[in-house]
């Protein structure tokens, strides 16, 4: 008989960021292999928009009381008790607690570390109380070795590695505009808008093009706001830029990283481990920490692009180092890890 998995997480399914699209193409690989049966359910917690899905999607209602996100686990309680596994995405204050006080009825839980809790000190003593509770219920999926010792390093027993993919296939190679440079999600001041907004500020000739969410500030001319593009607009884009800039704060494991790699782009990140431990070491990738790094870091990725040799060769080690992430490998070490936890 095939496995039956539940996948829990707060955000509705239309918020589109990275959990959402790991969840979805996660649940439809499952779901074309017999060994499992998957779906999914959320709360409407940050709903946009009704959404049209290949598995069985559930929408439940979310209550939020002095800043704790709950929901009434008798709409789910079927739903997670008659699984093999739950699969659960941990964040959002307070939506363990339901979980947690249910926890025996339920037959195996994995907890999944996808977003980053620590921006705040509310954040960061709630997460640390929470540790002391969790560590020894269930199994534990991180994105990076660098989460992983973490939780080791915390007492976490049944901690797994298994890393974010990208699908290669839809980046295709395309002649790159070496005018093009973009920074995919940099709209706000955890994702690093203020950096961007002072490289503009030193360098009034060139233009930075930045994608998602729309800023909540005014943008001056040589930093232009694309909007919220398509997959395939976003796609494109990638594929005809030539160097992408990440100056995020923190983050898991950016699929937005991958994106950038699989489309062969030199790229300009945020000095932080995890995507330190990203990239490998390859040459095509530099690190910046502060905005006067940005600037001089991406002045030296520009005159690699006089160079058409050297940019070819580094856009080939971007390309090459994204393909250790692709979907499909990725996916199927998942696969195998959940009928391995099936098994215990």
């Amino acid at each position: 008989m095939a496995v039956e998995v539940v996948f829990f997480n707060i955000p509705h399914l239309s918020v589109g960021r990275g959990g959402e699209v790991w969840e979805s193409q996660v649940i439809e690989y499952l779901n074309r292999s017999s060994e499992f049966k998957a779906k999914l359910i959320t709360t409407n917690c940050c709903h946009i928009k009704d959404v049209v899905t290949s598995f069985e999607y559930k929408v439940i209602p979310l209550k939020k009381y002095f800043g704790l996100h709950l929901f009434n686990y008798n709409d789910i309680k079927n739903d997670l008790e008659e699984a093999e596994i739950v699969y659960y995405f941990n964040s959002f204050i307070g939506s363990q607690l339901p979980i947690l006080k249910n926890i025996k009825n339920i037959n195996k839980i994995i907890f999944g570390y996808h977003a980053k809790n620590d921006w705040n000190y509310i954040q960061r003593v709630y997460y640390r109380l929470l540790s002391y509770k969790i560590r020894n219920i269930g199994y534990h999926h991180v994105l990076t070795r660098f989460y992983y010792e973490i939780l080791i390093k915390r007492g976490f027993n049944n901690v797994f590695i298994i890393p974010n993919f990208v699908d290669l296939s839809e980046f295709k190679r395309v002649e790159k505009d070496k005018n093009l440079i973009v920074a995919p999600g940099a709209v706000s001041r955890e994702k690093g808008i203020n950096t961007l907004l002072n490289i503009a500020k030193v360098k009034k000739d060139l233009t930075i093009y930045i994608t998602g969410n729309k800023p909540s500030m005014k943008l001056p001319k040589n930093l232009k706001y694309l909007g919220k593009l398509n997959r395939e607009e976003y796609t494109k884009l990638l594929a005809k830029s030539s160097i992408c800039i990440l100056p995020t704060y923190g983050e898991m494991f950016p699929i937005t990283f991958l994106e950038c790699l699989a489309s062969g782009n030199l790229v300009l990140a945020r000095d932080l481990p995890v995507l330190r431990e990203i990239s490998g070491g390859i040459e095509s990738v530099d690190f910046a920490s502060s905005d006067n790094e940005f600037i001089i870091k991406l002045e030296n990725l520009m005159n690699i692009l006089d160079n058409m040799y050297k940019f070819d060769t580094l856009s080939n080690k971007s390309i090459e180092r994204a393909k250790l992430f692709d979907k499909n490998i990725i996916l199927e070490k998942f696969k195998n890890k959940l009928l391995e936890i099936a098994k215990e």
